[in-house]
């Protein structure tokens, strides 16, 4: 030891301390080998009897919520059976409404289904609704009685709704001669939303006319948990009852509680119950478990496969570890106080041993101790790479950096040679290039003209930059290399590139199109369009109203045809055409509108807030007009109003295009602004589908905002926000 080396006291008794723990361990482990045994075979035995228990309390339960499922599905074919269901059937199918059977009316085998339902709900305290659901008219509810704070009511005729998009019908819709089966644990929905009633499962009973089609179902909703409640479980001391689902949901029945608590998985702050989750992946199959706190035992429900429930269900019966504990507490105290008499005796020999084996080792730990930290501190912080390189190319070190690099670990790494590091091409050679190269103690930058790469554990290439220096330790040459890896930048420039290239292809192919559209395509229209002409001239003597017909569908179709490919070249000329940027007062703008708008008889259109504004002409002009000619041609009444109107904020102006025409669903607020798309059929209405593709690409060209809101029922307003300097700034010929 060196004399100016302190030895820290605390150290040395570490060591001794660790080298006791040592011999206590020995000895622990030896004294718990000699009393497991014992110990083991009366935990074995009191395990046996808890389990029996277990099994008992849990395997009942079990059965008796499988009877509750089996009772639903019981009910739901019993009432298919009922005659005012087929009576309802039969009304409805005929034209009068009058059940050609027995001459009973819809309406008085409505009233029948109703009150047996009622009676059914009333019997059964966890339903909450009985429907009757027809296909007909996107399955619509026919009969309905619900449970509400208590009372039985009949939903009125008006407040019925339409189910057919509600998820628990999916299955009816898709494969409609199904079996009858349960839906998934959810909770209620009222018109698409949940309404805060409880957590509901539905049982679907297929309703089939007399030829077996399945024209509707009869849904039963049941609040899941006052049907597991029914089970009213007696809860033992120190014992719980938990009933669960594969999906997590679980009622909870505890000792000492007057109502057992139900916790569903979509609920907020929702915990999966410990034990329910420790035992997840064996439900579908009984099963016993000693978890750390307590002794489970899992029951699967039996459930017949023609019921086609869509979970699992089980139930978990546990209680305190305590109970088996007990009886192995006096086995263990035994053997406790003859181990704890060995610890002891050995703990005093090991201390006084280990005690002059600390003192010696002591001042080696510090010094390499002080030497990993300096070493480990500067490599962890280093966001380069780092690799230390003997004279003959051999790796020597790598850093936490590195390793990410290149996929090996610094031990990996360490004693292989360089070139391991490398792809062959680069490696050949390597070796005489470093040895004739000048690298002295600066770092000296290599390959600044190309890319360098090096290779990855997995074999793939990593752009990297190198800069290399020379030092010399204790008489032997080293090399310090720091590598950074440019992965990103390499990629982004080829994307770029990539990107570039494609979209140039892109307008060449655009540029093509447009000749031929404008070219080789119109010509043989017109040609269609002369020869039609000619014919309904010369052949109009022997023309009948078929011929005449055909010809000027034959027309009509070169027209339409026509117009298209005109909408397709000014589509795909948006953004690639020098625009004048001429403004014009807001008042011309409404005048020039005007004069390109044919505005029918019966319409009229309405402007507000244009006559101090100055606007630019082109390309708002053509977006404009759109939006205005499309409400005027989509109008479903003689007369209508369009309104249009400006208002001004501090980087756009604001237009607003709102008409009373018939309105746009919300399912199709996106395709109307697709290309080639029309919501009505083009016999009933002439239009290309591309209007409003072309106002899209004018407005997102220029950086503005579009949205449309309707409600699918009457009325549809366009807002446009156009940016008061066009944020359009691609190069000519780039536009996509």
């Amino acid at each position: 030891m060196s004399p100016n080396t302190t030895v820290d006291p605390g150290s040395a008794r570490a060591l001794t301390h660790r080298i006791t723990l040592i011999a206590v361990g020995v000895v622990l482990v030896v004294s718990l080998l000699y009393g497991s045994y014992h110990v083991l075979a009366a935990r074995s035995a009191a395990l046996r009897a808890t389990e029996t228990e277990l099994q008992q309390r849990a395997s009942f339960y079990a059965g008796q919520i499988s009877s509750g499922f089996r009772e639903i599905q019981d009910q739901g074919a019993t009432l298919a059976r009922h005659p005012p269901v087929a009576g309802i059937v039969r009304a409805m199918a005929d034209p009068r409404g009058m059940d050609p059977a027995d001459g009973s009316s819809l309406s008085q085998w409505k009233d029948r289904l109703a009150v047996i339902m009622t009676n059914k709900i009333e019997v059964h305290p966890h339903f909450t609704q009985i429907r009757l659901i027809l296909a007909e008219g996107d399955w619509r509810e026919v009969v309905r009685v619900d449970r509400r704070e208590g009372q039985l009511l009949r939903v009125p005729e008006a407040d019925l709704q339409t189910k057919g998009t509600e998820p628990y019908l999916d299955r009816i819709q898709a494969i409609p001669e199904t079996e009858p089966y349960f839906s998934r644990i959810t909770y209620n929905r009222e018109h698409g939303r949940r309404d805060g009633g409880p957590v509901t499962i539905r049982y679907v009973q297929p309703v089939r006319d007399a030829a077996g089609a399945t024209v509707g179902a009869l849904v039963f909703n049941a609040d899941y948990a006052e049907l597991l409640k029914a089970v009213r479980p007696g809860v033992l001391k120190n014992q719980s009852v938990a009933v669960v689902n594969s999906e997590g949901d679980y009622l909870l029945f505890q000792h000492g509680e007057s109502s057992a608590r139900f916790y569903h998985h979509t609920d907020s702050g929702f915990r999966p119950l410990p034990q329910a989750e420790a035992l997840g992946s064996r439900l579908g199959k009984n099963s016993f478990a000693d978890l750390d706190d307590e002794l489970v035992y899992l029951s699967t429900v039996p459930m017949d496969p023609s019921q086609q429930v869509p979970a699992q269900f089980g139930v978990l019966t546990f209680g305190a570890r305590e109970m088996l504990e007990s009886n192995v507490t006096s086995v263990l105290l035994r053997h406790l106080m003859i181990t704890l008499v060995l610890v002891g005796f050995a703990a005093g020999v090991t201390h006084v041993l280990a005690s002059e084996v600390g003192s010696k080792f002591e001042a080696l730990h510090r010094a390499v101790d002080q030497s990993h930290k300096r070493l480990g501190w500067t490599l962890r912080n280093m966001a380069d790479g780092l690799v230390t390189i003997s004279s003959d190319g051999i790796v020597e070190e790598l850093n936490p950096a590195g390793e990410e690099m290149f996929g090996y670990s610094a031990s990996e790494a360490a004693g292989q040679p360089l070139t391991r590091l490398m792809f062959s091409e680069d490696a050949i050679g390597h070796q005489s290039h470093v040895s004739k190269s000048r690298i002295g103690p600066h770092r000296t930058a290599m390959a600044l003209n190309r890319v360098i790469y090096g290779r990855h554990k997995s074999g793939t290439r990593v752009p990297i930059e190198i800069s290399v220096s020379r030092a010399e330790l204790d008489g032997e040459i080293k090399f310090i290399g720091m590598v950074r890896d440019i992965s990103e930048r390499h990629e982004a420039q080829a994307r770029m590139s990539d990107l570039v290239a494609q979209l140039r292809r892109s307008n060449e192919e655009l540029d093509q199109f447009a000749y031929v559209a404008s070219h080789d395509l119109k010509a043989p229209l017109r040609v269609i369009q002369n020869a039609s002409q000619w014919l309904a001239a010369d052949l109009e003597p022997h023309l009948t109203d078929d011929t005449r017909e055909s010809l000027d569908l034959l027309k009509s179709r070169a027209t339409r045809m026509e117009h298209l490919l005109n909408d397709l070249l000014e589509h795909s000329r948006i953004g690639r055409t020098d625009q004048a940027e001429e403004e014009v007062a807001g008042a011309d703008f409404i005048q020039n509108l005007l004069g390109l708008l044919n505005v029918p008889k019966g319409m009229k259109l309405e402007t507000e807030g244009f006559n101090t504004r100055r606007l630019p002409q082109m390309p708002l002009q053509v977006v404009i007009l759109n939006l205005v000619s499309n409400a005027f041609k989509h109008h479903d009444r003689e007369q209508g109003t369009v309104r249009l109107s400006l208002s001004q904020a501090s980087d756009a102006w604001l237009f607003t295009v709102e008409d009373d025409g018939p309105g746009i669903p919300p399912e199709f607020h996106e395709r109307v602004f697709q290309i080639f798309q029309t919501l009505r059929p083009r016999d009933e209405l002439e239009g290309s589908g591309m209007g409003l593709a072309i106002v899209r690409k004018h407005v997102d060209l220029a950086g503005g905002e579009l949205s449309l809101q309707s409600n699918g029922t009457r009325g549809t307003t366009f807002r446009l926000k156009w940016p008061r300097t066009s944020a359009g700034s691609q190069p000519k010929g780039l536009a996509a």
